[in-house]
């Protein structure tokens, strides 16, 4: 028998400031697979061992267009529009454990396998675009749009895993994870390139010409969307990764740990869907002539001759799509009133009511990494009541403040999250809100 304390920890993303390494509950070995264990096995409960949802965007909050005031909508849009930047973001991501359960192999080894579905959005705001469309180009003579600001990323998929933590030694423990990733729906854009400029020639008209461009959106799966579930079991386009993670004790009371996630890719060759469109395109204007006897399709003439200049082309190449890697590291210092845990002969651990610590999270994007910084203080409240309070620095905001809380009862651990507690009485004000909770039996 072994007598041991819990705490939450939960799925990747914005919960990861408020979960990673917190606890040794069986979900820290997703976020870090070098993670301590010391329970004999775990089953996550079918679906609801792990739900998160994260909602986020850095270009404005909801109240900036829907606040009660004397400013129209329109006020408020053009607003919105002119502090935007094309580095601002809308991230949309929601993850199920479908299946998770692991078994300790012996003394110093812990063996998990499991499945969850994931759903990633990434959309950055082309604000030339968005600006062109709303504003139309006669304010913007001799400016360039740039077409290189259409960036964004959608993913559906399915995750066959399976990992192992092996404790070399009392101060270290490392670990590792195989993933197959299952591919229902891909739709990404990047790397981009083109102009778009509104001059006057010499007879003073209007000149819109569409310079070097060079686009390609690529797509997967949305030939075949009845089966985008269906899909996510090996039934959908395929690929491998691997995940990385260790914990390394300087004392009993100061730890360190660390984890790289996702290191892999997807490769897409079933229904597959490119969209290619390069050249160039001088507009001066439709001169329209009328002539009842022989009319001309003006649109129609100008349509082809786009075409003409412009040659678009759809392919069904196959094509490979990387994961968004992640990187985590956290060091904590643990205090106050000490409880060692024996177990398996071999295993021993100290456990302390209260840590300090501070987090750095990191997701590589299409444009650039988002990074986190979270500082925390855990507090466990009874042998079977554990809190974490964290305050996070990411591009969302600078005053993100986090709280999770674990409970045991029997052998069922019943955990939640909440990402932003301040968005919970003022949504509007928000930029971004994580929830995450989850339901798992675990044998000591």
């Amino acid at each position: 028998m072994c007598i041991r304390d819990r705490a939450i920890t939960t799925s990747i993303n914005a919960q990861q400031q408020l979960s990673f390494s917190f606890g040794e509950i069986p979900q820290n070995l997703m976020l870090n697979p070098g993670a301590e264990t010391n329970f004999k096995s775990h089953y996550g409960i079918p679906v609801f061992s792990n739900f998160q949802l994260t909602i986020g965007n850095t270009g404005f909050q909801m109240g900036d267009l829907f606040s009660n005031d004397s400013r129209s909508f329109n006020e408020k849009f053009e607003k919105v529009l002119d502090q935007l930047s094309p580095d601002d973001y809308i991230n949309l991501n929601t993850k199920v454990d479908v299946l998770s359960f692991g078994y300790r192999y012996d003394n110093k080894t812990y063996i998990s396998v499991g499945f969850y579905e994931e759903l990633d959005l990434m959309v950055y705001f082309p604000k030339d675009a968005i600006e062109g469309l709303y504003y139309g180009n006669d304010p913007f003579f001799n400016r360039s749009f740039s077409i290189s600001q259409a960036i964004m990323k959608a993913d559906i998929l399915g995750v066959l895993h399976a990992g192992m933590s092996r404790k070399v030694d009392e101060k270290l423990t490392i670990g590792g994870r195989v993933k197959i990733y299952s591919s229902s729906l891909n739709v990404e854009t990047n790397n981009n390139s083109g102009s778009i400029t509104t001059t006057t020639n010499n007879i003073n008209i209007s000149r819109l010409t569409l310079q070097n461009l060079d686009a390609e959106i690529r797509t997967s799966g949305i030939a075949d969307s009845n089966d985008v579930f269906s899909n996510t079991l090996l039934g959908g386009n395929l690929g491998l990764g691997f995940d990385v993670g260790l914990t390394y004790h300087f004392s009993p009371q100061l730890e360190f740990t660390g984890s790289i996630l996702d290191l892999g890719f997807i490769k897409h060759s079933k229904n597959t869907r490119n969209f290619t469109a390069k050249g160039n395109y001088i507009l001066d204007g439709i001169n329209f002539e009328y002539n009842s006897d022989d009319p001309l399709d003006y649109w129609q003439q100008l349509e082809q001759d786009i075409d003409a200049r412009i040659p678009t082309e759809e392919t069904e190449d196959a094509y490979t799509s990387w994961r968004p890697m992640k990187l985590n590291a956290a060091l904590k210092y643990s205090f106050g009133e000490r409880r060692n845990k024996l177990c398996y002969s071999k295993t021993h651990k100290q456990y302390y009511y209260n840590s300090i610590g501070f987090q750095i999270h990191t997701i590589m994007r299409p444009l650039k990494p988002q990074f986190s910084f979270t500082s925390f203080y855990e507090k466990s409240l009874s042998k079977k009541i554990h809190t974490k309070f964290t305050h996070t620095i990411n591009d969302y905001s600078a005053a993100i403040f986090g709280f999770a809380t674990s409970l045991q009862v029997g052998k069922l651990n019943i955990f939640g999250v909440l990402d932003n507690i301040l968005a919970v009485t003022d949504v509007a004000s928000a930029n971004n809100i994580s929830l995450n909770f989850g339901f798992n039996i675990v044998i000591d």
